[in-house]
């Protein structure tokens, strides 16, 4: 039996009010009665044109619009906007990214994300490039669910499709200039577009932003984390003829973030009032306490640049259309992140000479990497029988890592023969990926309301990774013996065949019944974040190696997908049940004396419904509700998994009304969110509690829609809540003259606080 909490209950119990029919037709006549109707969304997630309803899977639609009416810069605050979908960063910019509370772990970065990104159908095959700038965006595709046989690797819990805008065929422009007044900060985006040609078109985006953070480091005086985005993207859009067409993108962002919003907190253990001195207040809250004195500007800093073009031909021939999708992208990071997260000091130091003198416990780590990949793919259109795609994809990248983690326990000097938490050593990680599949799909029409989908995808993929752990200058227990040193030559290869099947019938006009099934993969290998305390990364990770299994998903899925009175309103319900042999999970936890990442192959499962609705209650008016349950466990012993909360959901407003006599429009929306408490790290640790939040706007725009002013308020009533939270990476405890293995203070990071910011908008024609 699911025990759904109070504040649970009441969001069920409005959202249930805002999608029932019997709460918004009251009778017979009304619901009749011919009122307004919902645009059909079209998406191409499936690499179709479809309507978002007749999909056989969950999807969610995000359009420009609603990204730009709430001022969303970034994939992070995008997720806000799904359910069942959480995003959070971890200090080292790791994406804890989990849809139905499936996902790949933070940290570890040989490994891709499960949850796979595709930019203007570039396949993205690095979690770094997720948070790069993000820009003039046309909309945003979520598909949940295995999409292997389309979509091919690192799907198999689902992808997110990110569509530009591209260029028009009249010349037009448009600005969008944003204040943020609690945080302090701006930014800037606008685009041109340039018909150059009848038959040719280019699309000049750029975006910046310099906006101050929303925890007030009390060491440095900063406003924690400060970022600084610039981007530019470069559309080119060529019709030589009626049937070909060539879309060419360039886009380039540079991200640079001083400091992050990480903070010890006090679990309620014995630590006394001179502990707290020294190490903050340990309380999340909108203050914190750090130095790192050998990072940039003493703080955690990230800089990360990205470069990729992309260039798609479709070639229209008599039945089918043949496209080729070529792209390259490559990044630089330098990262330097401060992972004790306080401002220890030597205390003798301080009692005999009366000088601070400050120890850091931080990694940096540089980064490059780039990326080839060439589909190309055959598809049938608009027979009476059967549709079908086939295509081929291979995939090319390099990547260089080296890290060097420096542990320096202050009070615990390196010429104790005992000491065990300083020292140094880097990994040094070179990894060459080759992948090369071949997939097929139909959609049988067995009848005027049967459709019958299935399709199969054969994937081989090898990786050649050099892996060297490097002794720092100075011996000791921790580089030596802990983490020892080694040289490394190891190669991966694994092939599989994965596939989708599904079926859809129209139960009727308005409404379709479905049910899935997907087999997904994601390649093993070897992770560059593994303790390796035997000294030889080949082996299994159980047996103190480095090599990690391919994870195999098994999804199931029944839903139906309803267009109710008149048109007007949508409700989505699915259940769903997600299996998943060899999860590739990793956490980083304080035991006893030891810290270390933890990585291990383990068998999960996650299951639950989700609920969603639209519902346009007159011209003016619409209302809008989404729930999902998941409940995502180990198989083993039925803990709950890292970045998992059981319960998302929101319900919101859009209100528009004509202002005749100003000649104008009024538009309002507003939205309440919620996020069940959920774990951090595995074996259920550093819990997060439950977060509700409130979002509203409020604007004006012209009927010509030459401009608008816009109101966006964001956590309207400041809720906190830790998006990530784990162990400083040495005990604090040493701050008092040794370690302990105690959790009593952990280091979390802070959801974003209250943001208001006033966006004025101008379109020029």
């Amino acid at each position: 039996m699911i025990k759904i909490n109070r504040i649970t209950a009441n969001l069920l119990t409005v959202l249930a009010g805002a999608i029932s029919p019997v709460a918004i037709g009251q009778t017979a006549d009304a619901q009749a009665q011919a009122g307004p109707a919902l645009e059909v969304i079209e998406i191409t997630s499936q690499k179709r044109v479809q309507t978002l309803q007749e999909v056989p899977a969950t999807v969610t639609a995000v359009s420009g619009a609603l990204l730009d009416e709430y001022g969303i810069d970034d994939l992070f605050e995008m997720a806000d906007l799904v359910p069942g979908m959480v995003f959070s960063r971890a200090p080292d910019d790791g994406l804890a990214l989990t849809l139905r509370g499936l996902g790949t772990p933070a940290r570890t970065q040989s490994f891709d994300q499960s949850v796979a990104l595709f930019q203007d159908g570039m396949f993205v095959g690095k979690g770094r490039m997720y948070s790069a700038a993000f820009f003039d965006v046309e909309r945003i595709e979520v598909i949940k669910g295995t999409q292997s046989t389309l979509l091919g690797k690192n799907t198999s819990l689902g992808a997110i499709s990110v569509i530009s805008k591209k260029p028009s065929d009249v010349f037009e422009g448009n600005i969008k200039v944003a204040r943020e007044f609690v945080n302090d900060g701006w930014t800037v985006d606008g685009g041109l577009d340039m018909p150059l040609a009848d038959n040719f078109s280019v699309r000049i985006a750029g975006h910046y932003v310099d906006q101050n953070g929303w925890v007030e480091n009390l060491a440095t005086g900063r406003d924690v984390p400060e970022d600084n985005d610039t981007g530019l993207r470069i559309t080119a859009l060529y019709e030589p003829t009626d049937s070909i067409t060539v879309t060419g993108v360039y886009q380039h962002s540079d991200s640079e973030r001083i400091g992050n919003g990480y903070q010890f907190v006090d679990n309620g253990n014995y630590f006394s009032d001179d502990v707290l001195a020294v190490i903050g207040e340990a309380q999340l809250d909108d203050t914190k306490s750090a130095v790192c004195t050998q990072c940039p500007n003493e703080e955690s800093y990230h800089d990360t640049s990205v470069d990729s073009f992309n260039l798609t031909v479709e070639k229209s021939l008599d039945d089918f259309t043949l496209t080729s999708i070529t792209s390259y992208a490559e990044y630089d990071i330098l990262f330097y992140d401060d992972f004790d997260f306080g401002n220890a000091f030597d205390e003798l130091t301080y009692v005999t000479t009366g000088e601070v003198d400050y120890y850091s416990t931080y990694f940096k780590r540089a980064e490059t990497y780039d990326q080839f990949s060439q589909e190309f793919r055959l598809a049938s259109e608009g027979r009476d029988d059967f549709d079908y795609m086939m295509g081929l994809f291979y995939f090319q990248s390099d990547w260089d890592s080296l890290e060097e983690q420096f542990f320096n326990t202050p009070n615990f000097p390196p010429d104790n023969a005992g000491q065990l938490f300083n020292g140094s050593f880097g990994n040094d990680f070179k990894q060459q990926t080759d992948t090369l599949s071949a997939f097929i799909q139909s959609d049988a029409y067995l009848s005027d309301k049967l459709t019958v989908s299935g399709g199969l995808r054969y994937t081989n993929e090898s990786k050649n990774v050099q892996f060297d752990r490097i002794q720092g200058e100075l011996a000791t227990l921790w580089n030596t013996v802990v983490n020892p040193p080694f040289e490394s030559d190891l190669t991966f290869d694994d092939s599989f065949l994965n596939g989708n099947l599904s079926v859809k019938y129209e139960w009727s006009d308005n409404t379709v019944v479905y049910s899935s099934y997907g087999l997904g993969s994601k390649t093993g290998g070897f992770a560059e974040s593994a303790e390796v305390s035997s000294a030889n990364p080949s082996l299994n990770v159980e047996d103190g190696g480095a090599r990690v299994a391919t994870e195999e998903t098994h999804t199931y899925e029944v839903g139906s997908k309803m267009v109710l009175l008149n048109n007007s309103m949508n409700l989505n319900i699915a259940l769903f049940y997600t299996d998943i042999d060899d999860f590739q999970e990793t956490s980083f936890l304080v035991t006893g004396t030891s810290a270390s990442f933890i990585t291990q192959n383990t068998d999960v499962k996650s299951k639950g419904f989700e609920i969603d609705s639209k519902w346009q209650v007159t011209q003016d008016i619409q209302l809008n509700g989404a729930l999902t349950f998941a409940d995502s466990t180990h198989k083993d012993d039925g803990s709950d998994l890292a970045q998992a909360p059981k319960w998302t959901g929101n319900i919101g407003y859009l209100y528009t009304s004509e202002l005749e006599s100003w000649d104008m429009h009024l538009r309002s929306s507003g939205s309440v969110r919620y996020r069940d408490s959920m774990f951090s790290q595995i074996n259920e640790t550093y819990a997060s509690d439950s977060l509700t939040t409130l979002d509203f706007t409020l604007g004006l725009y012209s009927n010509d829609d030459t401009w608008e002013v816009m109101l966006v308020a964001q956590n309207l009533t400041n809720e906190r809540a830790s998006d990530f939270s784990g162990p400083p990476a040495a005990p604090i405890g040493a701050i008092l003259g040794a370690p302990t293995g105690d959790q009593g203070i952990t280091s979390e990071t802070l959801n974003t606080q209250r943001t208001i910011k006033l966006q004025m908008s101008y379109h020029f024609f």
